[in-house]
């Protein structure tokens, strides 16, 4: 499809807006990417690159005068471990409603990054969509400041903007893949662990996560969606989990490197079982009920389990061939 317009992506230098950036650049559009730290090198020449807040005034006055198409909105703090206070409420809340006002005033479409983290606990190990989020027998809800800033976003968009504005809150599960290196300890788990499993030959584990599974999705696959959004007739304006809507079972990806780590070496992957030292926060069960997205969008880009292992034996090479490169 032609493109259709220009796009801004805000939080354009972190992990899943620099893949943003790539992708519509692939797609043809002309891109202008905000955020506070300097261009990636290799994106340096895709897009026009504005150094500075997502949240300035002179931004939002940009957006309002119908300077984008569509506005995809990646920045906040994304450090699940952040405090509750002013600045996580003003980047992961206010400052987003403000941008959505600024779209809604020209005619933008906005997609903006949500979280899975908004279930919290999921009290089934089945999927869980999107109208359960305060549906207090399905999951618990927040379990940390940062999951509770972007219900907060969430609640507000509804409540806000039922008509109006063409908008898309996609609830993000476990995003990874290439080029996540510089989220250090908020890496997806899986890019965590192949990432030590070609290194070191060696995986640490809770010792009561064994049977925990994850709904892992591949970054390709969340950019894809979100430029296949932006190419799409409207779709009706709603928060949409993004996932594989399934979960790989930690003891699964625990044999992915074992027998990634055995096929490159020869050897043994040595595992440990380490004490979880906050049980009470931890994500036990992660999966994206993805019949909304389905109807909405359904010739979505979709993974498959064998397809989720795939990717992550090539992200295992990878990071094998920067240690031994």
């Amino acid at each position: 499809m032609t493109p259709a317009g220009d796009v801004l992506v805000t939080g354009a230098a972190g992990f899943i807006g620099r893949h943003t950036v790539a992708a519509f650049h692939r797609a043809g559009y002309q891109i202008t990417a905000v955020d506070r730290r300097p261009a990636p090198d290799h994106l340096a020449r895709t897009a026009r690159w504005q150094h500075g807040d997502f949240a300035n005034p002179a931004l939002f006055a940009e957006i309002a005068a119908g300077r984008y198409a569509t506005v995809v909105h990646q920045a906040g703090i994304s450090d699940t471990r952040a405090p509750a206070g002013p600045e996580l409420e003003e980047t992961n809340t206010l400052g987003p409603l403000r941008l959505a006002d600024a779209c809604r005033t020209a005619g933008t479409r906005l997609i903006y990054a949500s979280s899975h983290s908004v279930y919290g606990t999921l009290h089934h190990r089945t999927p869980i969509a999107e109208d359960a989020d305060t549906d207090s027998s399905r999951c618990s809800g927040p379990l940390n400041p940062y999951a509770a800033s972007k219900l907060a976003l969430d609640q507000q968009m509804r409540a806000r903007h039922g008509t109006g504005l063409d908008w898309m809150g996609l609830r993000y599960t476990n995003v990874f893949g290439p080029d996540e290196a510089d989220k250090g300890p908020m890496a997806s788990i899986l890019s965590q662990l192949l990432r030590h499993a070609a290194g070191t030959g060696q995986i640490r584990l809770f010792d009561d996560s064994l049977t925990a599974a994850r709904d892992y999705i591949p970054v390709e696959t969340v950019t894809a969606t979100i430029v296949q959004l932006a190419e799409q007739p409207p779709v009706p304006a709603a928060l949409y989990n993004l996932g594989a809507g399934f979960a790989a079972s930690f003891a699964d990806v625990a044999q992915w490197c074992a027998r990634l780590h055995r096929e490159a070496t020869g050897r043994f992957l040595l595992a440990e079982l380490v004490p979880n030292p906050d049980p009470g926060a931890y994500q036990y069960f992660t999966c994206a009920d993805m019949t909304a997205l389905d109807k909405a969008l359904p010739d979505r880009p979709t993974v498959s389990t064998v397809s989720v292992e795939a990717r992550a034996a090539e992200l295992f090479q990878t990071f094998r061939s920067s240690d031994t490169g």
